[in-house]
Formats: structure tokens, sequence, C-alpha cells
């Protein structure tokens, strides 16, 4: 898609906008939410790439696993899937599975069950036969003891979902802008700062009087901390994380009910019918965090053929995933069905960091958010940023607390990177 201004003519009129930076899933459904509302500010959104996902959403599998240890990411969760269920081609609800081999795996599932009822959301006790049912390539019933399924989880179509967010957020007079931001640059307002310039290879953009929102993923962090002077004094602990990823050769589309996406939780393992192959990633490495240049796909580390080995092996269908990687300059040989090294954000507690950063008056973030919770945030972000501050209702009140870029101020740097990194082994929540 074509830029739709250029730097200059948004020059020209510099004030009551909002001006998204970042044109993932994240920012697309930001885009998309804030025109919806009856409002005279003028919405733009800045990516370095309009034509081509560059980011996470570019690569992301799409598995939508509702439940989560943490409340707030289990509300998020179900809103986005609300939202992605309305989008034509966007959510396939396949259901989710969760197997375990291990004798106590029993009293955890149970344990999630109960925790998934009460969050409103179906979740089943299967035997192994009946699990190995649902996904006869997957599940050898042999291999497994216990099995929990989330009939209501599925798999979301990133790229589907932010072409109809950009393509409806279009209609309603957002523009976009083709511009790689570089960098802030900031000018003291009383207590606080602002946003002075948004500085780009093509020129800066006048954002005194426009409210900013990151959503720029793994690069959030590089981007606020500056050359010089960083944007905010706040620590923002979101940390770029290498992740495996491989898929089978291509083959005929399978006939029948679609599989749900399989987690093997004792292994930090998970699989998906991705329709014409089969995709199989893995979480059981220790973590490893990467800078990212122009892509969010990083070079391959040698030591992650064996990861994706021992995670095949879990597989009834083991033999057919790719898991020897390449080593060669991922910029240059990367292809989409090839085994990759994905990179996303971790942080100290797991949650994104979504709302206003106080020393920063105009500033405000939507990072470090996942697919799964993509549209639930954009919404809350939306409703905070358009509405009236008084009308806020409870459960957003409690949500936007929970995400506040300011809830690591005066925490140690080095404390919350090796909080953030060890986080990376807990995405399954695995003792939740």
């Amino acid at each position: 898609m074509p830029s739709t201004l250029n730097i200059a003519q948004l020059n020209d009129n510099p004030s009551s906008r909002i001006i998204i930076v970042g044109g993932g899933i994240v920012g697309a459904a930001l885009a998309f939410h804030l025109s919806k509302a009856e409002s005279e500010k003028h919405i733009v959104l800045i990516d370095k790439s309009l034509e081509t996902l560059v980011g996470s959403t570019g690569h992301a599998p799409g598995f939508v696993g509702q439940l989560n240890e943490s409340a707030v990411l289990t509300q998020l969760a179900k809103d986005t899937v609300q939202d992605y269920l309305t989008i034509p081609g966007g959510f396939e609800t396949v259901g989710g599975l969760e197997l375990s081999s291990a004798t106590s795996g029993l009293e955890l599932l149970e344990r999630r069950q109960e925790t998934a009822q009460g969050a409103g959301l179906p979740a089943e006790l299967l035997t192994p036969e009946a699990a190995a049912a649902l996904a006869p390539d997957f599940i050898d019933p042999n291999s497994i003891k216990h099995c929990l399924l989330f009939p209501s989880d599925g798999t979301a179509n990133a790229g589907v979902i932010t072409s109809y967010y950009v393509d409806q957020a279009r209609a309603k007079g957002v523009d976009f802008l083709e511009a790689a931001v570089t960098g802030f640059v900031t000018k003291k307002d009383n207590e606080t700062s602002k946003i002075a310039t948004i500085k780009t290879a093509g020129g800066d953009i006048n954002s005194e009087g426009s409210i900013v929102i990151l959503a720029t993923g793994i690069w959030t962090s590089s981007l606020i901390s500056g050359d010089k002077t960083p944007v905010t004094q706040l620590p923002i602990p979101i940390v770029p994380v290498a992740h495996p990823y491989t898929f089978t050769p291509t083959r005929a589309r399978r006939v029948g009910t679609p599989y749900p996406f399989v987690r093997w939780l004792d292994h930090h393992a998970y699989a998906r019918d991705h329709g014409d192959r089969d995709g199989l990633g893995s979480y059981d490495h220790p973590p490893m965090q990467l800078d990212p240049i122009e892509s969010a796909i990083g070079a391959w580390p040698a030591s992650f053929d064996q990861v994706l080995s021992d995670a095949a092996s879990h597989l009834k269908n083991k033999a057919e995933f790719q898991v020897q990687g390449q080593n060669a300059n991922p910029e240059e040989t990367w292809v989409a069905d090839k085994p990759f090294n994905g990179i996303f954000s971790v942080t100290p507690d797991n949650l994104p960091f979504a709302g206003r950063v106080p020393d920063v008056a105009n500033l405000w973030l939507a990072a470090a958010i996942w697919v799964t919770t993509a549209a639930g945030t954009a919404k809350l972000l939306a409703r905070e940023i358009l509405g009236n501050k008084h009308s806020t209702t409870s459960e957003d009140k409690a949500l936007l607390d929970a995400l506040n870029p300011a809830r690591f101020q005066g925490v140690e740097a080095d404390l919350l990177l090796r909080k953030s990194l060890s986080k990376y082994n807990d995405i399954y929540n695995r003792e939740a």
C-alpha cells in the first residue's frame, strides 16, 4: 500500500493528531479502533514498510490460547478473539490441546481447567486416545498421560487480520506514511517533557501537538533509549529474544475436521497444522537476547538444530519436520517454509506495556504485545485515549494499571533484564 501523504503535508497541519508508529497487527488494530470513534483527531500511521510486514507480525505462528496464569492476559485474549472472529479469514476456532506425560500433569491440567471455567472459557479433560483422535498425525496416545482441550481457542492469520484493519482504517480516513523512524527529540514541558519531533530517514515530523503511540514491538527499547538522551527516564524493559520455528515440507491439505493446535507442556514444544504444511516451535532452550536490525528474523544459532530435533521427537510425525536451520545471513537466505529464528519481546512480568508514559506528556506505548492479545489491547487503549477519564470502567482501570509503562520505576536495569529473560521459559505457565 502506498503512502497517502508525505512529511511536508503532515507538517502543514501539526495539531490535533494521533500518530501511531508501527504498522504491525498492534498498530493496525489501534488505527482501526481509533478511527471507529467519532473524533476530530487526524490519525496517521507511520511504518518503514507499508507493503511488507517486517516485524514479528509477519512470521507469527498464529497460536491463540486464551487462558493464561495472568487474569489480565486472559481477559485481553478473550477480547481479542471476539474481534478476530468478525474478520473474514482472520481466525479459525480449531481448539487448543495441552498434553502432559508426567504423573503430576493431571493436577496441573485440572487446575487449569478450573481456572479456565472460572474465566468463562470452556475446557474439557480428555483421554489420550480421544486427544490423539483430534490430531492423529501429531499425537501418539501411548506417549502421553493427560490432556486438556480448550474448544474456543484457535489460530489467527496475522497477515489477513492486519490487512483488514489497515483497509478499514484507511476507508475511515486514517492516513499512512512509509518512513523509517530513527528517533525522537523531546522538549521540556513544565514537570514533564513531550516528543516535539519524530525523526525519520526522510525528514523530521513536528509532533508537539500530537499524541504519539509507539506500537514498535521489538524495536521499542532501541527507539526510546535514544542515541544520547533517553526519551523517558522510566525503565521500559522490552527485551527481544530468539525463538526457533520450523515446518514440514509442503503436503496435500488434510480433509475432515481441522486439527487443534497442540502444546506439550512438559517439553515447551507446540505444533499446528498450517494447511499445506505443519509447524513446530520450542521454548525449551536458554533465552537468547538479540538486537533486531531490519526485520524480526535473526541469524540461526547452531544450537537450535538440536532444540528442534528434541521438540520434534515428541510428535508422531517427527521424521517429517525440518530441523537443520540456516547459518548464513538471514536477510539474504530466509524463506518462509524453512526453519527460522523469529524475534519477539519478553518483559519482566510477561505483560505488555500499554498506556501513557507519565513523564512524557504526549507519549503512549503499545508494545510487547502478541497476536494473542493485540486487538483487546488496542481496543482498551482506544477507549482510554479518546474517552472521558471519569467514565473509565473499573475493569479498564484494572487492566491499564497492570499494563502501566511506569510499573518498574526504581528497579535496577540488570535485574529487569534477568527477570525478562527468565520469563521466556515460563511462557506456557508450566507451574500455572
